[in-house]
């Protein structure tokens, strides 16, 4: 099996270099792509097969909906063990963030064959290479391989195990900390936590919606300033508050001010351009006719706002409730 890593690279000389490389040991392949940056993958001994659809949305967190021929189905991901969502856990928000950052790409969908056809093995070729996802997610440590599935994902899981990442950081940080527990440890990391750089708050201050929720403009505003990474953004789901619809994560390690604001564009379409200054780009859609949004802080912390339309001054109103 060959192992790729993928991260972007912006220079000629490093793609040469790769280029070399791999010519030398075909053990390592890196690729370009924003998309997959800092995502790991293991290539499979299979055959990308199946129809052609656009990935369009997300759903249950998991679950990947792709328009075929006009029509809207939506697919399982086969062989996969995926653990429950937990907004705690950042494998399980850089999972929701990847799966979201596919929306707009076309893929190609290889129904299982004791399936009903919900289930499927998804490809997709974000820079003209084919990657499966489950693959991407297995080899990333965003979830396990479910037994014995129609395509082997037993060397991703493999190499994200000896890796440690993502699950496997998490269980292997549980056996440590039972192995090491002793008082010194104990003080040593609470007098780090006592000076560590503190944890940003951050309100939704402001939103503009455009040409009926093709794009908008989300402000967020730091009440409290401090480190922001590993906190997110989400739309709320209207049958049920406590779902998140789309989630937006904040995986900068950057450090804001009092009152200091981020802007983030929210877009259906990701070639389109526009003059608008920004600080992140989410490709998502906000509902023009008013909702929900909630902001999770890195201790977890929530607070739900609510926006709606006003006639009387021509914009949004955002009320935070709790």
């Amino acid at each position: 099996m060959v192992e790729k890593r993928l991260w972007s690279s912006a220079f000629l000389m490093s793609l040469f270099f790769l280029v070399v490389v791999a010519c030398l040991s075909p053990l390592t392949i890196l690729a370009d792509s924003l998309i997959m940056d800092e995502l790991h993958y293991v290539s499979l001994d299979a055959t990308l097969s199946g129809f052609s659809g656009l990935i369009v949305g997300t759903e249950n967190n998991f679950d990947l909906l792709i328009m075929r021929e006009g029509t809207l189905q939506r697919f399982v991901l086969a062989g996969l063990d995926i653990p429950q969502y937990d907004s705690s856990k950042l494998y399980s928000k850089r999972l929701l963030s990847f799966l979201r950052s596919t929306i707009g790409l076309q893929a190609t969908v290889q129904r299982t064959s004791s399936s009903k056809g919900s289930a499927a093995y998804i490809w997709i070729q974000p820079d003209g290479e084919s990657y499966l996802i489950q693959s991407i997610i297995v080899s990333s440590g965003l979830g396990r391989a479910a037994g014995e599935g129609e395509i082997d994902l037993s060397n991703a899981e493999e190499y994200a195990f000896k890796k440690a990442l993502g699950v496997w950081d998490e269980e292997l940080y549980t056996v440590r900390a039972t192995i090491q527990e002793d008082v010194r440890q104990a003080e040593t990391k609470e007098s780090l936590q006592s000076h560590a750089m503190p944890d940003a708050k951050l309100v939704v201050s402001e939103i503009d919606i455009f040409d009926n929720g093709e794009y908008a403009m989300i402000v967020l505003t730091a009440s409290e300033g401090g480190r922001f990474d590993g906190s997110t953004l989400s739309i709320v789901s209207r049958a049920e508050s406590s779902l998140d619809e789309d989630l937006f994560l904040f995986a900068s390690e950057g450090v804001l001010e009092m009152q200091e604001q981020l802007k983030i564009f929210v877009t259906l379409d990701r070639s389109r351009q526009v003059s608008f200054d920004y600080d992140y780009l989410w490709e998502s859609y906000l509902d023009p006719r008013g909702g929900h949004l909630r902001i999770r802080g890195r201790d977890g912390s929530e607070t739900l706002f609510e926006y709606e339309y006003d006639r009387r001054i021509s914009g949004f109103i955002v009320t935070p409730l709790y």
